[in-house]
């Protein structure tokens, strides 16, 4: 599976619309590499329907969409072209699931059985969990490198004042400067 990134979507509520408008949009021009030879010729390879749940306007819709496949020219293998928010192997879009699984008050309306909103959390705790962990860990050593960089320059930055001050006091410069 490839997941075709569209551009930032400012309407929230018509989120899921204006993915699949220019996912259809943007199929033409695909140019993703093949995620196991990393090879950027791949052909179209058929469609298939496929049915989608999604929130609009605070409400439960279905809708069927249109999945384009790919083949990569070198391997062999085919791929389906998934729009950004589509889950593989799942008919409910991510916002939904997310939803679901916080228990938002949302939620309510979409008539999805307590064991499959039970499925999705333990699914999502397993496979994001250590992900999570290691966006955390990397966002520690981010921060931690930024604050550095902050310190050394606060310290060059008093070093510099140091010198202009005591320069004032000495009657080489008449003002100090900060």
């Amino acid at each position: 599976m490839l997941i075709l990134n569209t551009e930032k979507i400012k309407d929230q509520n018509r989120k899921i619309e204006q993915i699949l408008k220019k996912y259809k949009d943007e199929i033409s021009t695909y140019n993703k590499e093949c995620p196991y030879c990393q090879s950027d010729d791949l052909i179209k390879w058929g469609t298939y329907q496929r049915g989608i749940y999604y929130i609009i306007d605070k409400e439960f819709k279905f809708k069927r969409i249109t999945i384009q496949r790919v083949r990569c020219k070198h391997c062999h293998k085919t791929h389906a072209l998934l729009p950004e928010g589509i889950v593989p192997y799942k008919q409910s879009v991510l916002e939904v699931i997310l939803h679901a699984i916080n228990n938002d008050e949302i939620s309510n309306n979409f008539n999805l059985s307590y064991e499959t909103i039970e499925k999705w959390k333990l699914i999502y705790r397993k496979q994001y969990l250590s992900y999570l962990k290691t966006m955390f860990n990397n966002t520690k050593q981010i921060i931690s490198k930024i604050l550095d960089k902050i310190l050394d320059t606060y310290e060059e930055f008093y070093k510099i004042n140091k010198r202009i001050i005591m320069m004032s006091h000495k009657g080489v410069i008449g003002m100090a400067c900060f």
